[in-house]
């Protein structure tokens, strides 16, 4: 049986933020919440930026040194707050969707034995890689969405709106910050899973 086709709006409200006044919507996609929160008047954009961000606890809550999700989060909020407008999608996916369990023993994994982040989710018996962004996509559609400009460097987010017949119009790079000694092999890996690591020097004007 496949993913289903539609997303089930929950709940809806505005909200008062650093940002200014957001509007926060609730989904529910294959037995998953997933929140979008659309900042200003994003609807008057023909491509409005858009970012789908996985829950990130350790970035988000403890200010972990380990990952860059919180700086990419920063980063698009800044871009967003800038042009007036955009929206974000918040999908809960901690752990590459493995849960935050799972990354806690993959990281000790890793340490232990000296490999890469999705060598020890394999070694420990998850997959390397456990998200899925089709939801992402769906939701967009939901919410009339027709293009965007996407702020991302992985090539499975954009796959998962053009599949859901959103056009993809440009591919604003959400530059990770200066490369730290935690944050080397977390690089080299992306890298390898064809996501484009840019430094902040290489991120695309406009």
């Amino acid at each position: 049986m496949g993913e289903p086709v539609s997303a089930d709006l929950l709940a809806s409200r505005q909200l008062k933020t650093l940002f200014g006044v957001v509007d926060e919507s609730l989904y529910r996609y294959a037995n998953s919440d997933i929140v979008v929160v659309g900042i200003g008047d994003w609807k008057a954009a023909s491509a409005p930026l858009a970012r789908i961000h996985s829950a990130c606890f350790a970035a988000h809550y403890l200010w972990s040194a380990e990952c860059d999700c919180r700086e990419q989060l920063d980063i698009a909020c800044n871009h967003m707050q800038q042009e007036g407008a955009g929206i974000l999608v918040f999908l809960d996916q901690d752990g590459r969707g493995n849960g935050h369990a799972a990354l806690m023993r993959a990281a000790v994994y890793a340490r232990r034995h000296g490999c890469n982040q999705a060598e020890a989710y394999a070694s420990l018996g998850y997959p390397p890689d456990a998200r899925s962004f089709d939801g992402a996509g769906v939701v967009l559609r939901a919410l009339g969405v027709t293009a965007v400009r996407l702020m991302t460097n992985n090539p499975k987010k954009i796959d998962a709106v053009r599949q859901a017949g959103i056009e993809v119009v440009s591919e604003p790079v959400v530059s990770p910050v200066t490369e730290t000694p935690w944050l080397t092999g977390y690089y080299r890996l992306k890298a390898q899973e064809g996501h484009r690591v840019a430094r902040p020097e290489e991120e695309p004007a406009g």
